[in-house]
């Protein structure tokens, strides 16, 4: 099949000004379509970088014999960004070239591995007017809010698993038989516990009356002189150190104060995604999918932006990295399998969502994957992951909700 350009070459008569990011000091060169390049300009992330910025491009149009320009450059995270919503209050046309694309391409230019600010604004430029870009879009509205939140919420996730892990630590060492009492350290009940009587000592020190009594509150009624016997029990039988308890005790109780305001934290942000998720058009069309979550679907408009910008679902497939790729050769012929050059959280999240749709309409395809062609239940879910974004999408395109007979297929489909 063949390939298809990202976008239509650059018009030749169009300028192209290559920029390299970075945090303090970005780099610019014009490059004209015949070769010829502009001495390279430095400017700050500043306003008045920026028009100089525009500066330098009406003059290299003027010296190159050029009719106007357009500026590329690479996604480099949140450097750049500011200098994108500026050139799009400008109506500047900006393109975005992936770092991958110019990481290979730099041996092309002058032939060595050389590697500067110049060369790798030059090589930007080069890629941008083969048609090796795409138009640079920028989240805005609801879709902006959702993105910043959204990362937000996989930095909170991530902490909350370190003190989680930090509090296993400690817990393990003092009292570890209380593991085996709540099915996960960080329920309500189990954290009581731990605020409470954190050592098999402070158990003992109760009545099993009063321990009880207080197990019944702390836990809304569901637990009480059972489970309460039960801890004494573990705490009498305990093989837990008494070494340094009270450096423990300190410990789990400063992680249990962290743990808190980070699940508090976790709250705000993801009541904030969800008041976001409200304002798309088309957010209640997506809810309609069984078992799509609120947060799971304010995280994938956060990471892909507003759907209505991919005219195919193959677009938002390729962004997820979920194209398939392979590598024959001669008589070897490579086996099949993702990219994984598109946004990693983004297939995390497809991942989850997959697993939990696919016990609803996307069933009978994981099935089949599995169970008709002996295929691991890992592949079946990538694939999942790929029908999702399908359905997702043509929901968004032809706004209509989620309808079970229409998005069930009766043949395999295929694959991602």
């Amino acid at each position: 099949m063949r390939r298809t350009r990202p976008c239509p070459p650059i018009n030749p008569d169009t300028l192209v000004i290559g920029i390299d990011i970075a945090k303090e000091t970005h780099v610019a060169v014009a490059l004209a379509a015949d070769g010829r390049s502009a001495k390279p300009h430095r400017f700050s992330p500043t306003r008045s970088g920026f028009e100089s910025l525009v500066h330098y491009a009406r003059d290299s149009v003027k010296r190159l014999g050029a009719t106007g320009f357009v500026v590329a450059m690479e996604p480099t995270g949140h450097y750049a960004e500011t200098l994108v919503r500026w050139l799009a209050e400008k109506a500047v046309p900006t393109y975005s070239v992936q770092p991958l694309h110019t990481n290979r391409a730099k041996t092309l230019l002058d032939g060595s591995s050389r590697k500067t600010d110049p060369k790798d604004a030059e090589v930007v430029a080069m890629l941008c007017r083969q048609g090796l870009a795409r138009p640079y879009r920028v989240p805005t509205g609801p879709f902006a809010v959702l993105r910043v939140a959204s990362h937000q919420r996989q930095q909170l996730v991530k902490r909350r698993c370190q003190v989680v892990n930090r509090l296993h630590r400690h817990v393990d060492v003092v009292f570890p038989e209380l593991r085996g009492l709540f099915s996960k350290i960080e329920s309500r009940t189990s954290l009581w516990v731990l605020r409470t009587m954190p050592a098999p000592t402070d158990v003992l020190a109760w009545t099993l009356e009063d321990l009880s009594e207080a197990l019944h509150k702390a836990s809304r009624g569901q637990l009480g002189t059972e489970r309460a016997q039960q801890l004494v029990d573990a705490a009498s039988s305990s093989v837990g150190v008494t070494e340094a308890l009270a450096a423990h005790r300190l410990a789990i109780r400063q992680l249990l104060v962290e743990l808190e305001r980070v699940l508090g934290q976790l709250a705000e942000v993801e009541g904030q995604m969800e008041a976001a998720l409200a304002q798309v058009p088309y957010a209640a069309l997506l809810r309609s999918i069984p078992r799509l979550g609120k947060v799971t679907t304010a995280t994938l408009l956060g990471e892909f932006g507003d759907f209505r910008n991919f005219k195919v679902a193959k677009q938002l497939i390729s962004m997820a990295g979920l194209s398939l790729v392979e590598s024959s050769s001669g008589q070897h012929q490579g086996h099949h399998h993702i990219g994984r050059n598109g946004r990693a959280y983004a297939r995390q999240i497809l991942y989850l969502a997959a697993l939990r749709v696919g016990w609803g309409f996307l069933a009978e395809p994981r099935r089949r994957k599995v169970e008709d062609r002996k295929g691991s239940a890992t592949k079946a879910a990538v694939a999942n992951m790929a029908r999702l974004l399908r359905v997702m999408h043509a929901i968004v395109r032809d706004s209509r909700p989620f309808d079970s007979a229409r998005f069930t297929p009766t043949t395999e489909p295929l694959a991602a």
